[in-house]
Formats: C-alpha cells, sequence, structure tokens
C-alpha cells in the first residue's frame, strides 16, 4: 500500500472573501480563515506528510482549494477546469 508523503497546499489570499460561497454564515474572516489553512497546515505535518506550500494569489479568491483542480495519483496528474467564471484559469497557477 502506498502511503501520501506530500501535499501541496495555497495560502488564502487576502481577497479569499470575494470567494464562492453557499451558506449564510456571513462574509468570511481573512485572518480566521489564515488561522484555520495554519492549522489545517500543521494537522498535515503531524501526519508526516511533507509540504509544498504556495503564497496566495490575489487574481482566484478560491485559488486557496487546491484540491478541486489537480487530483495527483501515483501514476497520472489530473487537472480539472473549475466551471465557476471566478476560477477559470486556476488550473493554470499549479504547474509547480
Amino acid at each position: 500500500m502506498k502511503l501520501i508523503l506530500k501535499a501541496i497546499v495555497r495560502r488564502p489570499g487576502r481577497n479569499f472573501a470575494e470567494g464562492i460561497t453557499t451558506s449564510n454564515l456571513g462574509k468570511p474572516d481573512f485572518e480566521k480563515a489564515l488561522e484555520q489553512h495554519s492549522a489545517y497546515c500543521d494537522a498535515l505535518t503531524e501526519c508526516g506528510l511533507e509540504l509544498l506550500v504556495l503564497e496566495g494569489d490575489e487574481r482566484y479568491p478560491d485559488g486557496c482549494f487546491v484540491e478541486d483542480t489537480t487530483i495527483v495519483t501515483g501514476e497520472v496528474a489530473v487537472i480539472t477546469r473549475p466551471g465557476a467564471e471566478s476560477r477559470m484559469g486556476e488550473e493554470t497557477m499549479y504547474s509547480v
């Protein structure tokens, strides 16, 4: 059985609150998003993963959700194409 050894994460950009949402919880708080993202990274590290941390990208408010656009297996990487207009082009920024 192969284990996951690495993860790619992207920090939220300052315009994170402009991203797509369907909840009625109010406007997201950028500082809280940074805290939650840091805790997420800590949890991944505690699980033994090596992280590749990318900086936030102001062009894409939902860009921190890298799992939405890229699926990587031992044999292949699949780059998806998000349907929302605000996410168009996001798939090209994950060429690392």
